[in-house]
């Protein structure tokens, strides 16, 4: 017993010394578990970031009797932007829902997209007489957060379903935003935007009359956008074709990022 105590001793002097190295070189590393968690969203939230779609509009046209067709363009532009402690508020002119049962081009429309903290992204068309001061107070917005604006919840995953809890309860996946189709793309072609391998969610909502789909991916926002009725001809198929998100304002001197 006293040979090996007389050997541990200095074994332990070394363990003991080389464990306050190591403290040593460790208090002087980057923090990098305290840094505050990201707060990156879904879409491209900034005022004056915009996006430019191209595609088509069908009608049954009531003097001929017969399918029209017409070339479409439409730009959505982020106006305007509150950023509050649980979500922040973005106010969008234009949006492809606005060429739906339309017979050309329209005027763009207003629209409230508010994501929250927890990564919830709710829609909803506003009026035209819409009193913007009313987005300065909480209390006001819980209209607009309602499951039946439930757009989707990300990170999303192939079969997720977003909307009211009685349309989450039937079998048939109908009447509520389905996460139809996750897939890896190359996305290219698109003016402003360099071409890159993304993660593209396929967004579906069917419906008795009719059914919607849009194609979303992070960072980018919606690809894609295709409505189409059962019944009497309405179509609408758009695409992507240019994408210019605009630069946050600088910080200023003294302020926090």
């Amino acid at each position: 017993m006293r040979f090996l105590e007389k050997n541990f001793a200095p074994l332990a002097l070394a363990g003991v010394s080389l464990f306050i190295s190591l403290l040593v070189l460790l208090s002087n590393l980057p923090i990098r578990a305290q840094q505050p968690a990201s707060t990156e969203q879904f879409l491209p939230l900034t005022p004056g970031t915009w996006w430019l779609y191209r595609g088509t509009v069908t009608w049954a046209d009531a003097q001929t009797a017969k399918e029209a067709q017409a070339d479409v363009t439409l730009k959505m532009t982020v106006e305007r932007v509150i950023h509050k402690s649980e979500f922040t508020i973005a106010v969008l002119s234009g949006f492809p829902r606005d060429l739906d049962w339309a017979t050309g081009e329209v005027g763009a429309m207003p629209w409230l997209l508010i994501e929250t903290k927890s990564h919830e992204v709710f829609f909803n068309s506003l009026p035209p007489d819409f009193d913007y001061a009313k987005l300065e107070k909480d209390s006001a917005l819980d209209n607009f957060l309602s499951d039946d604006n439930l757009l989707f919840r990300w990170p999303l995953k192939q079969g997720m379903k977003f909307g009211d809890a009685e349309s989450l309860r039937r079998d048939d996946g109908l009447y509520c935003w389905v996460v139809a189709e996750r897939q890896a793309k190359k996305v290219d072609g698109i003016k402003g935007l360099s071409p890159r391998a993304t993660e593209v969610f396929l967004l579906r909502y069917i419906t008795n009359p009719d059914d919607t789909e849009m194609e979303i991916s992070p960072g980018i926002g919606i690809l894609s956008y295709h409505y189409h009725h059962h019944g009497t001809v309405a179509e609408t198929s758009l695409a992507l074709v240019e994408f210019h998100p605009a630069q946050p304002p600088p910080v200023a001197p003294g302020a926090k990022p």
